[in-house]
């Protein structure tokens, strides 16, 4: 059965690569919003998709795996968020982890990057 967020992420990175999104860097409103979550950001970008009226996010992070904040439990994390474009309520989140192929959260990064 195939993952429908392999699938999202598939179809965000053709969307990328063929130029039918465009992607800008995060905002300082959304900055906050995910700092708020996760303390921190590292990339972050973003597009407004206007059926939902919310902002697609994507952004790479640190955070501590378990209660433990020791250098050994600091992770690399990476999400692809949904976010209200009026009230910036994050709406959805999915991370690396809920992914059968996380490297296509890295792929992704790379066609935004090579698109900038």
């Amino acid at each position: 059965m195939t993952n429908t967020v392999d699938e999202l992420l598939e179809s965000l990175i053709a969307a990328t690569v063929n130029n039918e999104v465009k992607w800008s860097k995060g905002t300082a409103e959304l900055e906050t919003v995910l700092e708020e979550v996760y303390g921190n950001t590292e990339k972050l970008y973003f597009f407004f998709d206007e059926e939902e009226g919310s902002n697609i996010v994507i952004a790479t992070y640190k955070y501590y795996e378990g209660e433990v904040e020791a250098e050994e439990f600091l992770k690399d994390g990476i999400s692809l968020f949904v976010i209200d474009a009026d009230d910036s309520e994050i709406l959805n989140e999915v991370t690396d982890e809920d992914a059968d192929d996380a490297k296509l959260f890295a792929t992704l990064i790379e066609a935004i990057q090579e698109e900038k």
